[in-house]
């Protein structure tokens, strides 16, 4: 099996795309790289849109409106993957493929990861939003940007949480939302926001803890979103909670 759902065919043809920002309408210029019966894969020099985004694809004639499900930057602006929101299939006058088995298989390289995961463990506590019962267990791996839990049980995906880290003598509070979760196995968190001690105790600890090997690698620019990165200092919010 690939790794797309249906055949594309390759178009390389110019298009705009418009959508709104903030409540303001914008309208660029786009290339429409290729086309199936579920969406297009566009390119945009300097595009607003984000995922979750509805937008319209305009090409000559024809339009369509679409959301768009992900956004990766390259060095010549941002690639936009979009689904048609209608159930009928994207036509757009072209001869579609037939439905066949998928043979498209994405490149591989060095690792897929944002940042270089580092082997380390630590004891954790878990406070997950409007819940007072605490979650106690240990990291697998930790960088800079989040952490690998160990865990029997499933947190929901996009959950937002508190996330304690003893790091020595220190307990390093972070926020962060779970952005993968396996049964029996464990969770992935992405951190949102850590205090500027915390960070600093985190990167002397990984420093001399061994790296965990990954074997894809994605472009340089997906890391802009590490620079959004804001400090945090105590959760108080449970605390409250629990004083009520």
């Amino acid at each position: 099996m690939g790794h797309r759902l249906e055949p594309r065919i390759q178009l390389d043809c110019r298009g705009s795309l418009c959508g709104m920002n903030q409540g303001r309408p914008f309208l660029e210029p786009a290339i429409i790289r290729n086309l199936s019966g579920r969406g297009l894969l566009v390119e945009a020099g300097c595009c607003f849109a984000r995922p979750g985004d509805l937008v319209v694809v305009r090409h000559g004639q024809y339009k369509g409106r679409f959301e768009v499900v992900r956004v990766q930057k390259t060095p010549f602006g941002k690639q936009l993957g979009l689904r048609h929101t209608s159930p009928a299939a994207l036509f757009w006058g072209f001869d579609l493929p037939l439905p066949a088995p998928d043979s498209y298989r994405r490149p591989r390289i060095q690792t897929r990861r944002h940042q270089p995961r580092y082997i380390h463990e630590l004891s954790v506590e878990i406070r997950i939003q409007n819940s007072r019962v605490p979650i106690w267990s240990t990291t697998g791996d930790i960088n800079e940007a989040g952490c690998f839990v160990h865990m029997l049980n499933v947190l929901p995906v996009s959950a937002r949480l508190d996330i304690a880290m003893w790091i020595g003598a220190a307990k390093i509070w972070a926020q962060g939302m779970v952005i993968s979760s396996v049964g029996g196995y464990g969770t992935g968190i992405r951190f949102l926001a850590i205090s500027q001690e915390g960070r600093q105790r985190l990167r002397k600890l990984i420093e001399s803890s061994p790296r965990v090997r990954d074997r894809r690698s994605s472009h340089e620019a997906d890391l802009v979103w590490q620079a959004d990165l804001e400090t945090y200092s105590e959760p108080v919010e449970w605390r409250e909670a629990l004083n009520r």
